[in-house]
């Protein structure tokens, strides 16, 4: 009896530890996505600078002979479109000097339709889209990009909203 009733006293913190394990796994799990689409951000943030840089040499955003082009920067049919991006990544961004870096890819969709798409809607406009793990909501398509297929992004942003006269970019700005 005294068996029975020592193993019903440990039942308590058995389940308790399962709550806590499972708890646990859940929360490292957010973060991971969370962690993910921080990295995201910071890659758009970074291939954005180098398509300034590109202009500010080229007159024109990437892809320099073409007014309009759209497609997924790491996507193997569009080297030639990437290399132009990573030429001014590499000149604009210390991080990206060494030549072993690879250039920025998702972290979970890398080389894949989900991975950062580029749309140049004229020489002096672009946008750049990204998927987030956190926070899904589907706001922007490629559904009129001629060069890829369909897909809903969830992030992105357009140098027509974050071009700013007096300090180059948001980014750069007083706001």
């Amino acid at each position: 009896m005294k068996t029975r009733i020592g193993s019903l006293a440990t039942l308590p913190l058995i389940v308790a530890f399962i709550l806590l394990t499972i708890g646990g796994v859940f929360l490292l799990s957010k973060a991971d996505r969370q962690m993910r689409d921080t990295t995201r951000k910071h890659h758009i943030e970074d291939i954005e600078r180098s398509l300034y840089v590109a202009r500010l040499s080229r007159g024109t955003y990437p892809p320099y002979t073409e007014a309009t082009w759209c497609g997924v920067l790491n996507d193997p049919k569009n080297r030639e479109v990437r290399n132009q991006v990573e030429e001014a990544l590499r000149i604009q961004n210390e991080k990206y000097e060494n030549p072993e870096k690879p250039f920025p890819s998702d972290p979970s969709f890398a080389n894949q339709a989900k991975d950062y798409f580029y749309w140049k809607r004229s020489p002096s406009v672009f946008e750049l889209y990204s998927i987030l793990e956190e926070d899904p909501n589907g706001e922007r398509n490629t559904s009129r990009c001629k060069n890829a297929e369909t897909t809903q992004y969830d992030y992105g942003i357009s140098s027509i909203l974050r071009k700013n006269t007096e300090y180059g970019t948001v980014m750069d700005s007083i706001l």
